[in-house]
């Protein structure tokens, strides 16, 4: 009987020991990842808020030197209530894509206009009046309108081109996508 116990216990504490090991491994491989997804950002000129590294296991990602997804905030530029970037399939400091979404302000009566299939579209009434929010990129920025009208601008380190518009109960949301680059 007293074996058995011995037996059980070393059996319990090497299962603690190898779970803990796990624990810090995975703990250890995110930060690796993120330190990658800095590096990247540093050489691109972004200053992250917050950086989620996706995809588990991280050690299996850290071992092959690659964050398959990353979702890093920035601070909202003036006239915008959210900034963020997902980094894509970060592999040796290049990244596959690179997407920014920024929500511009609009004012708090608008209501958004939804699509048949309940996604948002491009359009809110402000007023009982419907708006279209359009956006476009140049070189250096991307601008949001209002029915023609410049409604907002943000500065961007490269050339983009806009992907999306949609107007949200939370803004008007623009999703950018850079030039394929390395920042590097």
């Amino acid at each position: 009987m007293k074996k058995a116990i011995i037996a059980l216990a070393v059996t319990c504490s090497l299962n603690a020991g190898a779970i803990g090991l796990v624990v810090i491994v995975e703990f250890r491989a995110k930060a690796e990842l993120e330190s990658q997804v800095t590096a990247y950002l540093d050489d691109c000129g972004v200053e992250p808020t917050s950086i989620e590294v996706r995809g588990r296991p991280y050690l299996m990602y850290a071992a092959q030197d690659r964050a398959d997804l990353t979702y890093v905030d920035t601070t909202p530029a003036t006239g915008t209530n959210k900034d963020q970037l997902l980094v894509h399939r970060l592999v040796d400091g290049d990244a596959d894509r690179l997407t920014r979404f920024i929500t511009f302000d609009y004012p708090s009566e608008a209501i958004s206009i939804k699509e048949s299939d309940g996604s948002f579209s491009d359009s809110a009434t402000i007023g009982g009046t419907a708006v279209t929010f359009p956006a476009e990129t140049d070189a250096a920025a991307v601008r949001m309108f209002a029915d023609g009208r410049e409604a907002g601008e943000v500065s961007l380190p490269q050339s983009a081109s806009v992907r999306n518009v949609s107007a949200t109960d939370c803004g008007d949301g623009v999703e950018v996508e850079y030039a394929p680059s390395s920042c590097r």
